[in-house]
Protein backbone atom coordinates (compact mmCIF):
# COMPACT_ATOMS: atom_id res chain seq x y z
CA UNK A 1 0.00 0.00 0.00
CA UNK A 2 1.54 3.35 -0.94
CA UNK A 3 0.95 5.91 1.88
CA UNK A 4 0.52 9.94 0.65
CA UNK A 5 2.54 12.32 1.93
CA UNK A 6 -0.15 14.17 3.33
CA UNK A 7 -1.41 11.10 5.78
CA UNK A 8 2.61 10.52 6.66
CA UNK A 9 2.61 14.02 7.57
CA UNK A 10 -0.54 13.49 9.58
CA UNK A 11 1.00 10.07 11.29
CA UNK A 12 3.76 11.92 12.44
CA UNK A 13 1.91 14.58 14.24
CA UNK A 14 -0.34 12.27 16.44
CA UNK A 15 2.91 10.30 17.32
CA UNK A 16 4.50 13.62 18.57
CA UNK A 17 0.70 14.59 20.33
CA UNK A 18 1.20 11.76 22.16
CA UNK A 19 4.93 11.93 23.39
CA UNK A 20 4.57 15.63 24.46
CA UNK A 21 1.17 14.49 26.50
CA UNK A 22 3.79 11.75 27.96
CA UNK A 23 6.13 14.39 28.49
CA UNK A 24 4.53 17.05 30.14
CA UNK A 25 2.51 15.07 32.19
CA UNK A 26 6.06 13.12 33.59
CA UNK A 27 7.18 16.54 33.89
CA UNK A 28 4.61 17.80 36.14
CA UNK A 29 4.65 14.44 38.09
CA UNK A 30 8.56 14.72 38.85
CA UNK A 31 7.92 18.86 39.69
CA UNK A 32 5.48 17.98 42.36
CA UNK A 33 7.49 15.31 43.72
CA UNK A 34 10.14 17.76 44.53
CA UNK A 35 9.65 21.18 43.68
CA UNK A 36 12.44 23.68 42.82
CA UNK A 37 13.74 26.44 44.88
CA UNK A 38 12.63 28.89 45.54
CA UNK A 39 9.21 27.80 46.77
CA UNK A 40 7.51 31.48 46.08
CA UNK A 41 7.91 30.31 42.38
CA UNK A 42 6.78 26.59 42.63
CA UNK A 43 3.10 27.77 42.26
CA UNK A 44 3.71 29.83 39.18
CA UNK A 45 5.81 26.78 37.83
CA UNK A 46 3.19 24.38 38.86
CA UNK A 47 0.38 26.59 36.98
CA UNK A 48 2.51 26.80 34.03
CA UNK A 49 3.19 23.07 33.82
CA UNK A 50 -0.78 22.19 33.82
CA UNK A 51 -0.86 25.17 31.29
CA UNK A 52 1.53 23.10 28.97
CA UNK A 53 -0.22 19.65 30.20
CA UNK A 54 -3.35 21.08 29.10
CA UNK A 55 -2.02 22.15 26.01
CA UNK A 56 -0.67 18.87 25.17
CA UNK A 57 -3.94 17.05 25.69
CA UNK A 58 -6.49 19.77 23.52
CA UNK A 59 -3.77 19.00 20.85
CA UNK A 60 -3.59 15.01 21.06
CA UNK A 61 -7.46 14.67 21.15
CA UNK A 62 -8.21 17.36 18.58
CA UNK A 63 -5.73 15.12 16.51
CA UNK A 64 -6.99 12.09 16.84
CA UNK A 65 -10.56 13.76 16.31
CA UNK A 66 -10.21 15.24 13.29
CA UNK A 67 -9.80 13.17 9.69
CA UNK A 68 -7.42 15.00 7.67
CA UNK A 69 -6.88 18.21 9.04
CA UNK A 70 -4.52 20.98 6.80
CA UNK A 71 -1.54 21.15 7.81
CA UNK A 72 0.35 23.40 5.78
CA UNK A 73 1.26 25.24 8.71
CA UNK A 74 0.37 23.31 11.82
CA UNK A 75 3.69 21.75 12.55
CA UNK A 76 5.56 25.33 12.55
CA UNK A 77 3.33 26.63 15.03
CA UNK A 78 3.36 23.43 17.46
CA UNK A 79 7.13 23.41 17.25
CA UNK A 80 7.48 27.29 17.92
CA UNK A 81 5.02 26.88 21.26
CA UNK A 82 7.08 23.60 22.25
CA UNK A 83 10.42 26.07 22.37
CA UNK A 84 8.60 28.92 24.10
CA UNK A 85 6.52 27.05 26.57
CA UNK A 86 9.08 25.24 28.09
CA UNK A 87 11.22 28.19 28.15
CA UNK A 88 8.63 30.15 29.94
CA UNK A 89 8.47 27.23 32.41
CA UNK A 90 12.21 27.34 32.71
CA UNK A 91 12.67 30.92 33.93
CA UNK A 92 10.99 29.85 37.18
CA UNK A 93 12.20 26.35 37.61
CA UNK A 94 15.51 26.56 37.21
CA UNK A 95 17.51 23.91 39.30
CA UNK A 96 18.32 20.32 39.24
CA UNK A 97 14.94 19.29 38.95
CA UNK A 98 14.12 21.49 35.78
CA UNK A 99 12.18 19.56 33.23
CA UNK A 100 13.99 21.96 30.72
CA UNK A 101 16.25 20.24 29.24
CA UNK A 102 13.93 17.42 28.62
CA UNK A 103 12.05 19.84 26.72
CA UNK A 104 14.70 20.46 24.42
CA UNK A 105 15.47 17.02 23.30
CA UNK A 106 11.75 16.22 22.81
CA UNK A 107 11.73 19.66 20.42
CA UNK A 108 14.84 18.41 18.44
CA UNK A 109 13.88 14.96 18.18
CA UNK A 110 10.72 16.43 16.73
CA UNK A 111 12.41 18.42 14.29
CA UNK A 112 14.00 15.26 12.97
CA UNK A 113 10.83 13.34 13.18
CA UNK A 114 9.44 16.08 10.93
CA UNK A 115 11.61 17.07 8.78
CA UNK A 116 15.49 16.10 8.18
CA UNK A 117 19.22 17.37 9.27
CA UNK A 118 19.01 21.23 8.29
CA UNK A 119 15.72 21.67 10.39
CA UNK A 120 17.08 19.96 13.10
CA UNK A 121 20.19 21.79 13.46
CA UNK A 122 18.29 25.18 13.05
CA UNK A 123 16.19 24.12 15.59
CA UNK A 124 19.22 23.34 17.67
CA UNK A 125 20.68 27.08 16.65
CA UNK A 126 17.18 28.37 18.39
CA UNK A 127 17.58 26.54 21.43
CA UNK A 128 21.00 27.88 22.02
CA UNK A 129 19.65 31.01 21.65
CA UNK A 130 17.36 30.68 24.10
CA UNK A 131 19.60 29.17 26.40
CA UNK A 132 21.67 32.69 26.65
CA UNK A 133 19.10 34.55 26.28
CA UNK A 134 17.58 32.61 29.51
CA UNK A 135 21.63 32.60 31.41
CA UNK A 136 21.21 36.31 30.60
CA UNK A 137 18.35 36.94 32.07
CA UNK A 138 18.90 34.81 35.15
CA UNK A 139 22.52 36.65 35.84
CA UNK A 140 22.00 40.48 35.06
CA UNK A 141 18.05 41.16 34.21
CA UNK A 142 16.22 40.35 36.79
CA UNK A 143 18.70 41.21 39.43
CA UNK A 144 18.78 44.77 38.07
CA UNK A 145 14.47 44.45 38.45
CA UNK A 146 15.21 43.30 42.24
CA UNK A 147 14.10 39.47 41.49
CA UNK A 148 16.84 37.02 42.30
CA UNK A 149 16.27 33.66 41.21
CA UNK A 150 18.31 30.40 42.21
CA UNK A 151 20.32 27.94 39.72
CA UNK A 152 21.54 30.93 37.79
CA UNK A 153 24.21 29.63 34.90
CA UNK A 154 27.45 29.98 35.17
CA UNK A 155 30.10 30.00 32.27
CA UNK A 156 31.09 26.83 32.19
CA UNK A 157 27.94 24.74 32.88
CA UNK A 158 26.17 27.16 29.88
CA UNK A 159 28.95 25.80 27.53
CA UNK A 160 28.70 22.26 28.15
CA UNK A 161 25.42 23.22 27.23
CA UNK A 162 25.28 24.52 24.53
CA UNK A 163 28.62 21.53 23.28
CA UNK A 164 25.57 19.32 24.42
CA UNK A 165 22.82 21.01 22.45
CA UNK A 166 24.82 21.11 18.87
CA UNK A 167 25.88 17.43 19.20
CA UNK A 168 22.66 16.07 19.96
CA UNK A 169 21.16 17.67 17.23
CA UNK A 170 23.23 17.18 14.95
CA UNK A 171 23.23 13.21 15.80
CA UNK A 172 18.98 13.09 16.06
CA UNK A 173 19.06 15.43 12.37
CA UNK A 174 21.85 12.79 11.31
CA UNK A 175 19.34 9.75 12.18
CA UNK A 176 16.64 11.48 11.35
CA UNK A 177 17.79 12.34 7.51
CA UNK A 178 18.82 8.84 7.02
CA UNK A 179 15.78 7.05 7.90
CA UNK A 180 13.52 9.76 5.87
CA UNK A 181 15.49 9.16 2.87
CA UNK A 182 14.78 5.51 3.35
CA UNK A 183 11.39 5.88 4.05
CA UNK A 184 11.66 7.91 0.64
CA UNK A 185 13.26 5.21 -1.11
CA UNK A 186 11.06 2.58 0.12
CA UNK A 187 7.73 4.82 -0.96
CA UNK A 188 9.55 5.09 -4.47
CA UNK A 189 10.40 1.65 -4.65
CA UNK A 190 6.54 0.72 -3.73
CA UNK A 191 5.21 3.69 -6.09
CA UNK A 192 7.22 1.79 -9.10
CA UNK A 193 6.34 -1.58 -8.40
CA UNK A 194 2.75 -0.66 -8.17
CA UNK A 195 2.98 0.45 -11.61
CA UNK A 196 4.43 -2.57 -12.86
CA UNK A 197 1.52 -4.95 -13.69
CA UNK A 198 1.27 -7.82 -16.73
CA UNK A 199 -2.34 -6.67 -17.20
CA UNK A 200 -1.10 -3.14 -18.53
CA UNK A 201 1.38 -4.66 -20.81
CA UNK A 202 5.00 -4.45 -21.12
CA UNK A 203 5.09 -1.32 -22.90
CA UNK A 204 2.67 0.49 -20.76
CA UNK A 205 4.58 -0.39 -17.33
CA UNK A 206 7.85 0.57 -18.74
CA UNK A 207 6.34 3.80 -19.73
CA UNK A 208 5.02 4.54 -16.49
CA UNK A 209 8.07 3.10 -14.64
CA UNK A 210 10.72 5.18 -17.10
CA UNK A 211 8.41 8.46 -16.64
CA UNK A 212 8.87 8.19 -12.70
CA UNK A 213 12.58 7.81 -13.26
CA UNK A 214 13.09 10.74 -15.37
CA UNK A 215 10.58 13.12 -13.02
CA UNK A 216 13.18 11.41 -10.00
CA UNK A 217 16.37 12.30 -11.86
CA UNK A 218 15.07 15.30 -13.74
CA UNK A 219 16.57 13.78 -16.69
CA UNK A 220 16.04 15.11 -20.42
CA UNK A 221 15.35 11.40 -21.80
CA UNK A 222 15.87 8.01 -21.41
CA UNK A 223 17.54 4.88 -23.52
CA UNK A 224 16.61 1.21 -22.55
CA UNK A 225 18.74 -1.22 -25.05
CA UNK A 226 17.65 -4.88 -24.04
CA UNK A 227 19.26 -7.76 -25.86
CA UNK A 228 17.38 -11.18 -26.47
CA UNK A 229 20.19 -13.59 -25.47
CA UNK A 230 18.91 -16.52 -27.72
CA UNK A 231 18.52 -14.72 -30.60
CA UNK A 232 21.22 -11.62 -30.13
CA UNK A 233 18.91 -9.35 -31.04
CA UNK A 234 18.92 -5.80 -29.62
CA UNK A 235 15.97 -4.12 -28.84
CA UNK A 236 15.61 -0.16 -28.29
CA UNK A 237 13.38 1.67 -26.01
CA UNK A 238 13.21 5.37 -26.40
CA UNK A 239 11.27 7.76 -24.54
CA UNK A 240 11.84 11.98 -23.92
CA UNK A 241 10.34 13.73 -20.96
CA UNK A 242 6.98 16.04 -21.83
CA UNK A 243 5.67 18.98 -20.12
CA UNK A 244 4.45 16.66 -17.96
CA UNK A 245 5.80 13.30 -16.62
CA UNK A 246 2.92 10.72 -17.70
CA UNK A 247 3.25 12.61 -20.84
CA UNK A 248 6.14 10.12 -21.95
CA UNK A 249 6.11 8.37 -25.08
CA UNK A 250 8.16 5.26 -25.76
CA UNK A 251 9.58 4.14 -29.50
CA UNK A 252 10.27 0.72 -29.58
CA UNK A 253 12.75 -0.25 -32.34
CA UNK A 254 15.28 -2.74 -33.64
CA UNK A 255 18.83 -1.71 -33.78
CA UNK A 256 21.42 -4.14 -36.26
CA UNK A 257 24.58 -5.24 -35.57
CA UNK A 258 25.84 -1.71 -36.63
CA UNK A 259 24.37 -0.14 -34.16
CA UNK A 260 25.06 -2.28 -31.13
CA UNK A 261 28.30 -0.91 -30.17
CA UNK A 262 26.51 2.63 -29.43
CA UNK A 263 25.24 1.16 -26.51
CA UNK A 264 26.81 -2.23 -25.83
CA UNK A 265 30.44 -0.44 -25.05
CA UNK A 266 32.54 -1.39 -22.00
CA UNK A 267 32.15 0.22 -19.05
CA UNK A 268 34.44 0.72 -16.09
CA UNK A 269 31.52 -0.20 -13.23
CA UNK A 270 27.89 -1.48 -12.96
CA UNK A 271 26.88 2.01 -12.98
CA UNK A 272 28.99 4.69 -14.22
CA UNK A 273 28.12 8.94 -14.48
CA UNK A 274 29.31 10.28 -17.17
CA UNK A 275 30.37 14.54 -18.29
CA UNK A 276 31.31 16.31 -21.23
CA UNK A 277 34.82 16.63 -21.23
CA UNK A 278 37.05 18.45 -24.03
CA UNK A 279 40.08 16.62 -25.31
CA UNK A 280 42.39 17.34 -28.05
CA UNK A 281 40.08 16.10 -30.83
CA UNK A 282 36.87 17.86 -29.52
CA UNK A 283 34.81 16.72 -26.96
CA UNK A 284 33.23 13.45 -25.92
CA UNK A 285 30.99 11.67 -23.04
CA UNK A 286 33.45 10.43 -20.18
CA UNK A 287 32.74 8.75 -17.05
CA UNK A 288 34.27 10.33 -13.56
CA UNK A 289 32.30 7.77 -11.17
CA UNK A 290 31.51 3.97 -11.09
CA UNK A 291 30.21 1.90 -8.55
CA UNK A 292 30.53 -1.74 -8.88
CA UNK A 293 27.41 -4.40 -8.24
CA UNK A 294 28.17 -3.69 -4.55
CA UNK A 295 27.95 -0.02 -5.21
CA UNK A 296 31.05 0.58 -3.97
CA UNK A 297 33.02 3.47 -5.74
CA UNK A 298 35.33 1.94 -8.57
CA UNK A 299 39.09 3.52 -8.82
CA UNK A 300 41.08 3.73 -12.15
CA UNK A 301 40.46 4.39 -15.76
CA UNK A 302 37.33 5.68 -16.97
CA UNK A 303 35.35 4.37 -19.92
CA UNK A 304 34.49 6.65 -22.89
CA UNK A 305 31.20 7.20 -24.53
CA UNK A 306 31.33 5.98 -28.35
CA UNK A 307 32.12 9.07 -30.55
CA UNK A 308 28.53 8.88 -32.22
CA UNK A 309 26.05 11.81 -32.64
CA UNK A 310 23.78 10.51 -30.33
CA UNK A 311 26.25 11.24 -27.37
CA UNK A 312 27.73 14.29 -28.87
CA UNK A 313 25.67 17.12 -27.52
CA UNK A 314 24.95 14.96 -24.23
CA UNK A 315 26.37 17.45 -21.18
CA UNK A 316 25.94 14.46 -18.88
CA UNK A 317 24.54 10.87 -18.50
CA UNK A 318 23.62 7.93 -16.54
CA UNK A 319 24.47 3.90 -18.05
CA UNK A 320 23.91 1.57 -15.79
CA UNK A 321 23.82 -2.57 -16.55
CA UNK A 322 21.12 -4.69 -15.25
CA UNK A 323 20.02 -8.33 -16.22
CA UNK A 324 16.20 -9.87 -16.65
CA UNK A 325 16.75 -13.54 -16.79
CA UNK A 326 18.52 -15.82 -18.09
CA UNK A 327 16.97 -14.53 -21.80
CA UNK A 328 17.35 -10.95 -21.50
CA UNK A 329 19.85 -8.60 -20.50
CA UNK A 330 20.30 -4.28 -20.86
CA UNK A 331 21.17 -1.33 -19.86
CA UNK A 332 19.48 2.03 -19.53
CA UNK A 333 20.79 5.61 -20.15
CA UNK A 334 19.72 8.37 -18.38
CA UNK A 335 20.49 11.36 -20.59
CA UNK A 336 21.48 15.02 -18.83
CA UNK A 337 20.22 13.56 -15.41
CA UNK A 338 20.42 16.07 -12.14
CA UNK A 339 22.23 14.30 -9.87
CA UNK A 340 21.85 15.07 -5.70
CA UNK A 341 24.67 16.75 -4.13
CA UNK A 342 26.53 13.20 -3.02
CA UNK A 343 26.48 11.83 -7.13
CA UNK A 344 28.00 8.33 -5.61
CA UNK A 345 24.69 8.27 -3.24
CA UNK A 346 22.59 9.32 -6.72
CA UNK A 347 24.76 6.38 -8.70
CA UNK A 348 23.51 4.05 -5.83
CA UNK A 349 19.86 4.90 -5.68
CA UNK A 350 19.52 4.61 -9.32
CA UNK A 351 21.53 1.30 -9.00
CA UNK A 352 18.72 0.51 -6.16
CA UNK A 353 15.68 1.00 -8.23
CA UNK A 354 16.83 -0.79 -11.19
CA UNK A 355 17.35 -3.91 -9.20
CA UNK A 356 13.99 -3.65 -7.51
CA UNK A 357 12.36 -3.13 -10.56
CA UNK A 358 14.02 -5.62 -12.94
CA UNK A 359 12.58 -8.79 -11.27
CA UNK A 360 9.12 -7.36 -11.09
CA UNK A 361 9.58 -6.60 -14.99
CA UNK A 362 10.81 -9.69 -15.91
CA UNK A 363 8.02 -11.14 -13.65
CA UNK A 364 5.29 -9.34 -15.33
CA UNK A 365 6.39 -10.12 -18.62
CA UNK A 366 6.90 -14.12 -18.11
CA UNK A 367 3.52 -13.64 -16.52
CA UNK A 368 2.18 -11.98 -19.37
CA UNK A 369 3.91 -14.74 -21.96
CA UNK A 370 2.77 -17.35 -19.65
CA UNK A 371 -0.91 -16.24 -19.92
CA UNK A 372 -0.48 -16.09 -24.05
CA UNK A 373 0.73 -19.61 -24.35
CA UNK A 374 -1.76 -20.45 -21.45
CA UNK A 375 -4.37 -19.14 -23.83
CA UNK A 376 -2.78 -20.37 -26.90
CA UNK A 377 -2.69 -24.33 -25.70
CA UNK A 378 -6.71 -23.35 -24.32
CA UNK A 379 -7.11 -22.42 -28.03
CA UNK A 380 -5.48 -25.50 -29.30
CA UNK A 381 -7.46 -27.74 -27.12
CA UNK A 382 -10.90 -26.43 -28.54
CA UNK A 383 -9.31 -26.70 -31.79
CA UNK A 384 -8.77 -30.33 -30.87
CA UNK A 385 -12.78 -30.62 -29.76
CA UNK A 386 -13.72 -28.98 -32.34
CA UNK A 387 -11.85 -31.19 -34.77
CA UNK A 388 -12.60 -34.24 -32.79
CA UNK A 389 -16.75 -33.62 -32.50
CA UNK A 390 -18.08 -30.92 -34.90
CA UNK A 391 -15.50 -31.07 -38.07
CA UNK A 392 -16.19 -35.30 -37.74
CA UNK A 393 -19.64 -34.62 -37.34
CA UNK A 394 -20.13 -32.44 -40.33
CA UNK A 395 -17.69 -34.55 -42.13
CA UNK A 396 -20.50 -37.26 -41.29
CA UNK A 397 -23.30 -35.04 -42.52
CA UNK A 398 -21.70 -34.11 -45.47
CA UNK A 399 -20.76 -37.76 -46.37
CA UNK A 400 -24.77 -38.78 -45.42
CA UNK A 401 -26.22 -36.38 -47.81
CA UNK A 402 -23.37 -37.42 -50.44
CA UNK A 403 -25.10 -41.15 -50.31
CA UNK A 404 -28.84 -39.48 -50.40
CA UNK A 405 -27.50 -37.21 -53.41
CA UNK A 406 -26.46 -40.12 -55.21
CA UNK A 407 -29.55 -42.14 -54.73
CA UNK A 408 -31.37 -39.16 -55.79
CA UNK A 409 -29.38 -38.36 -58.69
CA UNK A 410 -31.83 -39.62 -61.41
CA UNK A 411 -34.93 -38.56 -59.93
CA UNK A 412 -36.49 -35.68 -61.77
CA UNK A 413 -37.93 -33.84 -58.95
CA UNK A 414 -34.73 -31.55 -58.73
CA UNK A 415 -33.98 -33.55 -55.33
CA UNK A 416 -30.24 -34.53 -56.14
CA UNK A 417 -29.60 -30.74 -56.95
CA UNK A 418 -30.54 -29.16 -53.77
CA UNK A 419 -28.98 -32.08 -51.93
CA UNK A 420 -25.63 -31.51 -53.80
CA UNK A 421 -25.59 -27.99 -52.70
CA UNK A 422 -25.94 -28.95 -49.28
CA UNK A 423 -23.11 -31.05 -49.40
CA UNK A 424 -21.55 -27.95 -51.01
CA UNK A 425 -22.45 -25.86 -47.94
CA UNK A 426 -21.74 -28.64 -45.58
CA UNK A 427 -18.16 -28.72 -46.88
CA UNK A 428 -17.34 -25.17 -47.01
CA UNK A 429 -18.19 -25.10 -43.42
CA UNK A 430 -15.84 -27.72 -42.64
CA UNK A 431 -13.34 -25.60 -44.39
CA UNK A 432 -14.11 -22.37 -42.62
CA UNK A 433 -13.43 -24.22 -39.13
CA UNK A 434 -10.19 -26.01 -40.35
CA UNK A 435 -9.25 -22.44 -41.33
CA UNK A 436 -9.94 -20.98 -37.36
CA UNK A 437 -7.85 -23.27 -36.35
CA UNK A 438 -4.79 -22.24 -38.39
CA UNK A 439 -4.55 -18.74 -35.75
CA UNK A 440 -1.14 -18.08 -35.88
CA UNK A 441 0.45 -17.64 -32.97
CA UNK A 442 4.12 -16.38 -31.15
CA UNK A 443 6.37 -17.10 -34.22
CA UNK A 444 9.92 -16.50 -33.69
CA UNK A 445 12.27 -16.62 -36.71
CA UNK A 446 12.80 -20.51 -37.11
CA UNK A 447 9.52 -21.04 -36.70
CA UNK A 448 8.03 -18.47 -39.52
CA UNK A 449 9.31 -20.83 -42.35
CA UNK A 450 7.73 -24.15 -40.82
CA UNK A 451 4.56 -22.38 -40.29
CA UNK A 452 4.01 -21.39 -44.09
CA UNK A 453 5.16 -24.86 -45.25
CA UNK A 454 2.60 -26.34 -42.91
CA UNK A 455 -0.12 -23.87 -43.90
CA UNK A 456 0.73 -24.14 -47.64
CA UNK A 457 0.35 -28.07 -47.03
CA UNK A 458 -2.92 -27.94 -44.92
CA UNK A 459 -4.46 -25.87 -47.27
CA UNK A 460 -4.03 -27.96 -50.05
CA UNK A 461 -5.19 -31.05 -48.29
CA UNK A 462 -8.10 -29.64 -47.16
CA UNK A 463 -8.96 -27.57 -50.13
CA UNK A 464 -8.15 -29.65 -52.82
CA UNK A 465 -6.17 -26.54 -54.76
CA UNK A 466 -2.66 -27.64 -55.95
CA UNK A 467 -0.41 -25.27 -53.71
CA UNK A 468 3.75 -24.99 -53.70
CA UNK A 469 5.81 -23.39 -51.19
CA UNK A 470 9.03 -21.85 -52.73
CA UNK A 471 11.67 -20.78 -50.51
CA UNK A 472 15.59 -20.84 -49.60
CA UNK A 473 15.26 -18.96 -46.34
CA UNK A 474 15.97 -21.01 -42.96
CA UNK A 475 15.02 -18.57 -40.89
CA UNK A 476 13.22 -14.83 -41.43
CA UNK A 477 15.39 -11.93 -38.66
CA UNK A 478 12.19 -9.75 -37.75
CA UNK A 479 10.35 -8.89 -34.71
CA UNK A 480 7.65 -11.22 -33.62
CA UNK A 481 5.00 -9.02 -34.01
CA UNK A 482 5.96 -8.58 -37.67
CA UNK A 483 5.98 -12.24 -37.96
CA UNK A 484 2.74 -12.82 -36.53
CA UNK A 485 1.32 -10.05 -38.85
CA UNK A 486 2.98 -11.93 -41.62
CA UNK A 487 1.51 -14.97 -41.15
CA UNK A 488 -2.17 -13.78 -40.71
CA UNK A 489 -1.54 -11.75 -44.34
CA UNK A 490 -0.79 -15.33 -45.66
CA UNK A 491 -3.53 -17.08 -43.73
CA UNK A 492 -5.91 -14.60 -45.52
CA UNK A 493 -4.44 -14.53 -49.03
CA UNK A 494 -4.82 -18.06 -49.33
CA UNK A 495 -8.53 -18.04 -47.62
CA UNK A 496 -9.57 -15.18 -49.86
CA UNK A 497 -8.10 -16.99 -53.02
CA UNK A 498 -10.47 -19.76 -52.15
CA UNK A 499 -13.39 -18.08 -51.62
CA UNK A 500 -13.38 -15.60 -54.74
CA UNK A 501 -10.97 -16.26 -56.92
CA UNK A 502 -11.60 -19.99 -57.72
CA UNK A 503 -7.88 -20.76 -58.21
CA UNK A 504 -6.83 -24.03 -59.06
CA UNK A 505 -3.04 -23.64 -58.54
CA UNK A 506 -1.61 -21.13 -56.06
CA UNK A 507 1.74 -20.60 -55.51
CA UNK A 508 3.40 -19.20 -52.07
CA UNK A 509 7.33 -17.80 -52.45
CA UNK A 510 9.15 -16.67 -49.19
CA UNK A 511 12.53 -14.48 -50.22
CA UNK A 512 14.77 -11.87 -48.88
CA UNK A 513 15.94 -9.27 -51.92
CA UNK A 514 17.54 -5.95 -51.45
CA UNK A 515 17.78 -6.16 -47.74
CA UNK A 516 13.89 -6.40 -47.80
CA UNK A 517 11.72 -9.55 -46.75
CA UNK A 518 9.16 -10.50 -49.62
CA UNK A 519 6.73 -12.95 -50.00
CA UNK A 520 4.59 -13.42 -52.85
CA UNK A 521 1.22 -14.95 -53.75
CA UNK A 522 0.16 -16.34 -56.97
CA UNK A 523 -3.25 -18.01 -58.34
CA UNK A 524 -4.50 -18.57 -61.13
CA UNK A 525 -8.16 -17.76 -60.60
CA UNK A 526 -10.54 -15.33 -61.71
CA UNK A 527 -8.30 -11.91 -60.43
CA UNK A 528 -9.26 -8.86 -58.79
CA UNK A 529 -11.88 -6.15 -60.41
CA UNK A 530 -9.22 -4.01 -62.23
CA UNK A 531 -6.31 -5.00 -64.53
CA UNK A 532 -2.31 -3.86 -63.42
CA UNK A 533 -0.33 -3.14 -60.83
CA UNK A 534 -1.56 -1.56 -58.12
CA UNK A 535 0.86 -0.78 -54.76
CA UNK A 536 -0.84 -0.01 -51.34
CA UNK A 537 -1.45 4.01 -52.38
CA UNK A 538 -2.98 3.27 -55.31
CA UNK A 539 -5.11 1.10 -54.02
CA UNK A 540 -6.26 3.28 -51.12
CA UNK A 541 -7.03 5.71 -53.71
CA UNK A 542 -9.23 3.76 -55.78
CA UNK A 543 -10.24 1.44 -52.78
CA UNK A 544 -9.83 -1.78 -54.48
CA UNK A 545 -7.94 -4.53 -52.65
CA UNK A 546 -8.58 -6.73 -49.61
CA UNK A 547 -9.29 -4.49 -46.97
CA UNK A 548 -7.66 -6.98 -43.93
CA UNK A 549 -4.60 -7.62 -46.03
CA UNK A 550 -4.00 -3.77 -46.16
CA UNK A 551 -5.10 -2.64 -42.86
CA UNK A 552 -2.10 -5.60 -41.62
CA UNK A 553 0.56 -4.47 -44.22
CA UNK A 554 0.31 -1.32 -42.75
CA UNK A 555 0.08 -1.86 -39.20
CA UNK A 556 3.70 -3.13 -39.91
CA UNK A 557 5.13 -0.37 -42.23
CA UNK A 558 4.79 -2.85 -45.28
CA UNK A 559 4.54 -2.54 -48.57
CA UNK A 560 2.11 -4.35 -50.47
CA UNK A 561 1.51 -4.69 -54.80
CA UNK A 562 -1.09 -6.63 -56.26
CA UNK A 563 -1.22 -7.13 -60.03
CA UNK A 564 -4.01 -8.65 -61.30
CA UNK A 565 -5.53 -9.86 -64.90
CA UNK A 566 -9.11 -10.46 -64.66
CA UNK A 567 -10.01 -14.09 -65.91
CA UNK A 568 -6.38 -15.03 -65.66
CA UNK A 569 -5.53 -14.76 -62.05
CA UNK A 570 -3.70 -12.08 -59.13
CA UNK A 571 -0.47 -11.50 -57.85
CA UNK A 572 -0.11 -10.47 -54.13
CA UNK A 573 3.86 -8.81 -53.16
CA UNK A 574 4.50 -8.42 -49.52
CA UNK A 575 7.41 -6.40 -48.81
CA UNK A 576 8.79 -6.12 -45.74
CA UNK A 577 11.89 -3.42 -44.66
CA UNK A 578 14.70 -3.64 -42.63
CA UNK A 579 14.56 -2.68 -39.22
CA UNK A 580 16.31 0.71 -39.99
CA UNK A 581 13.27 1.34 -42.28
CA UNK A 582 10.94 0.33 -39.54
CA UNK A 583 12.62 2.62 -36.93
CA UNK A 584 12.04 5.92 -39.35
CA UNK A 585 8.54 4.46 -39.79
CA UNK A 586 8.35 4.69 -36.09
CA UNK A 587 9.91 8.26 -35.42
CA UNK A 588 6.92 9.62 -37.34
CA UNK A 589 3.71 7.54 -36.02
Amino acid sequence: MIIRVRDLEYRVEKVLAVARVFLAAASLLAFRLDATAPAAYATLTNILLLGYLAYSVLVMLWLQASTQPGLAKIPLVLHAVDILGPATIALFSDGPNSPFLVFLMFVLVAAGYRWGLRETLATAAIAILVVVCEATVLSYGLQRLGLVLHGAYDVNRLVIRIAYLLAMGFLIGLLAEGEKRLQAESSTIARLLAKVRPDRGLKQSLQAVLADLLHIFAADAVLLAVEEVRWQKLYIWEGRSGPEPEELKLRLFEADSSQEPIYRFPLTGEFVYAQLRQNRAGSSLVSVLAVDADGQPVNGSSCVFPDHPLWRDVKAAVAGSFTFSEEWSGRIFLINPKLSRSQIAGLRYLQTLVRQLSPAVSGAYMLRRLRAKAGAMERMRVARELHDGAIQSLIATEMQVDVLRRRAADSSNGLGTELAKIQEALHQEVISLRELMLEPLNLDPRQFVEFLADLVERFQRETGIRMHFVTDLEEVRLPAHVLRELGRIVQEALVNARKHSRARNILVSLGHKDGRCRIVVDDDGRGFDFAGRLSLKDLEAKRKGPMVIKERVRHIAGELTIESEPGHGARLEISIPSPKAQEAYAKHQ
